[in-house]
């Protein structure tokens, strides 16, 4: 059985390298340092040494110098562990005549494959027939016809060129580490970030729904009030406390009439509020849409007629639908009273309503799949008018709550900004689709297309 002598003054690493070599059916001897090593060897003689450099008493270069020294002993073969840190170390290791070198830290295997060559190497050398220099390599015979001085030349050039690899490796791992370093930090900001981001939308929420909790219930107690005023106005208009004076009767008209949008607005603002709160719920009746719009139209026949606006009503025949009757009446009114108002004198608003099929809306529209409601068929609604238009930059604020296009100090139309955010917000919340485009100085088209739903069991 081959005998390995380790020499290592750490009990903990002399007891691992035991380990390791008994398990591959090596017969092991442990030594603390190079004098104690050197006295195992006068007892037993090994068939190789396996030293640590740096040792009390006698270091590894000693040892393989006192080895070598003796011509008793010369043949065993010295293998060294070092760092391998400088090009002086294998210098001194050759100085003092050590046959192989393994660097710290070393993988088991590599210990393992180290010793068998050093082992096989010198039974090869012993029975070499050859001027040469016999060497077993990786599973291969070599012969190496060469003058020491080159050999050892070639090698200290090697050694040196894979210590400047080796330095420029561990720079490079250096930098590795200090980015590794500097992304672990960028990642703590990141997470920092994204846990305020967090805290930050949580408090945004909570205020949301304080809002939306705030407007609903102002509205309620606003509501009962007004309606009040609506009632004993219209009371005093219609002559039923009274006959009034023609100026008394124009303002009791006045007060109606503006007790009126006042009513509306806040109904806009509560049925806001109930649909950003997830309270607002569809109510599916089977609807004579053309019966809808004809009577939602009559309503501004008289505002039309006033400001010299021609009106006009274009519709396919079709039959009922299930729709929520009220929301759908708010959405119409909303876009007609809102064309009305930003068409001159002259101009013409046109509603037009027909039913599509979800290739035709496809086609005619150039939207995408990745937009429409995943249904086959669609309400379509569509309100074109020939008022002042909209300019691209604010196409995106339309839909937004309480926001005006027109929102200048001398601000030339009257309103809250809340028609079209409702009318967008009813259409969702039926699973549909609106859209809008304009042209500054020439009109506007907005449309609406709601799934067509012939029975209240359809999904939305």
């Amino acid at each position: 059985m081959t005998s390995i002598l380790v020499v290592e003054d750490s009990p903990t690493q002399a007891a691992r390298l035991r380990f390791l070599l008994e398990g591959k059916g090596y017969r092991v001897q442990l030594a603390g340092n190079g004098r104690l090593a050197l006295d195992a060897i006068r007892r037993q003689r090994p068939d190789l040494v396996l030293s640590d450099i740096v040792m009390p008493e006698m270091d590894g270069y000693g040892l393989c110098h006192a080895i070598k020294s003796d011509p008793q002993t010369r043949g065993i073969p010295v293998v060294l562990v070092t760092a391998l840190i400088d090009p002086q170390d294998i210098v001194r290791g050759l100085e003092c005549g050590a046959d192989n070198f393994i660097r710290k830290p070393y993988a088991d295997d590599y210990l393992l494959v180290r010793i068998e060559h050093v082992l096989m190497n010198r039974n090869l050398r012993h029975g070499a027939d050859t001027g040469g220099i016999a060497l077993y390599m990786n599973g291969e015979k070599h012969v190496v016809n060469a003058e020491r001085q080159q050999i050892l030349d070639l090698l200290v050039s090697t050694y040196e060129q894979a210590v400047l690899v080796n330095e420029q490796l561990q720079a490079r791992e250096r930098q590795v580490n200090e980015l590794n370093v500097r992304l672990a930090h960028h990642a703590a900001q990141l997470e920092a970030t994204n846990r305020e981001i967090a805290s930050k939308n949580a408090e945004l929420e909570q205020a949301n729904r304080m809002k939306s909790e705030f407007l609903a219930n102002m509205s309620h107690e606003l509501r009962t009030p007004l309606n009040a005023i609506i009632g004993f106005s219209e009371a005093l208009r219609e002559g039923l406390l009274g006959e009034l004076e023609p100026q008394q009767s124009e303002a009791a008209g006045d007060i109606y009439d503006s007790g009126k949008h006042l009513l509306a607005l806040i109904n806009d603002i509560l049925d806001l509020s109930k649909i950003e709160a997830g309270k607002m719920e569809l109510a599916l009746e089977l609807t004579d849409i053309q019966e809808l719009l004809q009577s939602t139209l009559t309503v501004f026949k008289d505002k039309a007629l006033a400001g010299q606006i021609r009106l006009r009503l274009e519709m396919e025949a079709i039959g009922p639908v299930f729709v929520d009757r009220r929301k759908t009446r708010q959405i119409i009114y909303n876009l007609l009273s809102n064309a009305i108002k930003f068409t001159p004198a002259g101009g013409s608003v046109t509603m037009r309503m027909c039913a599509l099929s979800r290739d035709q809306l496809a086609g005619r529209r150039k939207v995408g799949d990745d937009v429409l409601p995943r249904v086959e068929r669609y309400l379509t609604i569509c309100v074109t008018d020939t008022g002042i238009g909209i300019s691209e930059p604010d196409l995106g604020r339309l839909f937004r709550p309480f926001v005006q296009v027109d929102s200048g100090l001398a601000r030339k139309y009257e309103g809250t900004g809340l028609g079209l955010a409702l009318v967008k917000q009813l259409v969702d919340l039926h699973g549909g689709l609106m859209t809008v485009s304009s042209v500054p100085q020439q009109g506007s088209e907005f449309m609406v297309w709601l799934p067509y739903r012939e029975s209240a069991a359809d999904e939305k």
